[in-house]
């Protein structure tokens, strides 16, 4: 669950990750993911040396023209130097060495995909123009449980063998107050619970 801003809803957030099989050739999918990955790890080499965090416009300024040249799409590009940044400042925070980037995958925004449940079809805007259309496998309950909820943005992966599709839901949820509370204290010989009724 994702926590609001104060003053909005409270916002549930979940993924359904199925297996996705490409109608036609899948080269330019392949060919995309390698271009995604190289594209992510080249903005990760040059800002690891950067001291000191990089805001959007400055990361914008920095790499937007240079990755739309690559043929990626307006959001690819966004998505490229936003998810590079979160790496950075994840190894940083961990200590840890500069992101080496092996596995292909590909975060896309809303704008570039048409997803239809009834169908169970993916159609991903990818570089250059190319489109690919995916069938997603996967049982009709699964998909159903997310009528009604939006969907914001997905995970594209190849893990050598079949590719796979993560896909965010979301949505609002009212606060509710609670009636009770309940706190379990387990012990070495004995379990203590409490319940508080407000």
């Amino acid at each position: 669950m994702s926590y609001p801003v104060r003053g909005e809803e409270p916002v549930v957030v979940e993924a359904l990750k199925v297996r996705a099989l490409p109608e036609g050739s899948y080269d330019r999918l392949l060919e995309f993911l390698r271009l995604y990955r190289d594209a992510v790890q080249s903005v990760v080499d040059r800002i690891w040396g950067i001291d000191g965090g990089l805001s959007k416009k400055k990361l914008h300024g920095l790499f937007y023209s240079d990755l739309v040249k690559l043929g990626l799409r307006a959001h690819h590009a966004k998505e490229v130097y936003m998810y590079a940044r979160s790496l950075v400042d994840s190894a940083r925070g961990n200590g840890g060495r500069k992101p080496v980037l092996r596995r292909l995958s590909a975060r896309v925004d809303r704008y570039d995909y048409r997803l239809d449940l009834d169908s169970m079809t993916l159609t991903l805007k990818l570089h250059n123009g190319h489109e690919v259309r995916l069938r997603l496998v996967t049982s009709r309950g699964r998909v159903e449980r997310f009528r009604g909820w939006s969907n914001y943005e997905l995970v594209v992966k190849y893990d050598g063998r079949s590719f796979w599709v993560s896909v965010y839901f979301r949505r609002a949820v009212k606060a509710v107050k609670p009636r009770t509370v309940m706190a379990i204290d387990l012990n070495f010989d004995n379990v203590t619970l409490a319940v508080f009724n407000p």
